[in-house]
């Protein structure tokens, strides 16, 4: 089967997909939380646990959520990287320059001002963990 753009699609089942929730392994809940909705406008919808230190959270602006994870020291597998190196997460937005007028106005830390890429408008702002957020327009 393909799409309308004639490129491969799965068959079978109906889709059950939704959507994708980063989980963000950070060296500060605290940090991050306050920088998550003080500088990018989320809000936290979940702590745990909820007396003492949290150890995990969720944010969420819209529909786009971000989950928390401190980093336990507990992992010993080889592909776990510096934190944020090689990724970056793209949230697609309708109001480039808007949004970005905002953050910037918040304190966002802009690594990549507006710029066009691809044919669309773009830019990137990283977070207190070296993680990198791009805000794109769609692609067409």
């Amino acid at each position: 089967m393909t799409d309308t753009a004639g490129l491969p699609r799965s068959a079978g089942a109906p889709e059950q997909l939704r959507r994708t929730v980063p989980l963000l392994q950070v060296n500060s809940i605290s940090e991050t939380l306050a920088y998550y909705v003080d500088a990018l406008g989320f809000s936290v919808d979940f702590c745990w646990p909820s007396e003492g230190p949290a150890r995990w959270a969720m944010v969420s602006r819209a529909q786009v959520s971000f989950m928390f994870t401190i980093d336990l020291g507990t992992s010993s597998s080889r592909f776990i990287a510096e934190k944020g190196n090689g990724v970056v997460l793209y949230v697609m937005i309708d109001d480039v320059k808007a949004l970005y007028s905002e953050l910037v106005g918040r304190g966002a830390i802009v690594v990549q001002d507006v710029h066009e890429f691809g044919g669309r408008e773009q830019f990137s702002v990283a977070d207190v963990n070296g993680y990198v957020i791009a805000f794109s327009e769609e692609f067409r």
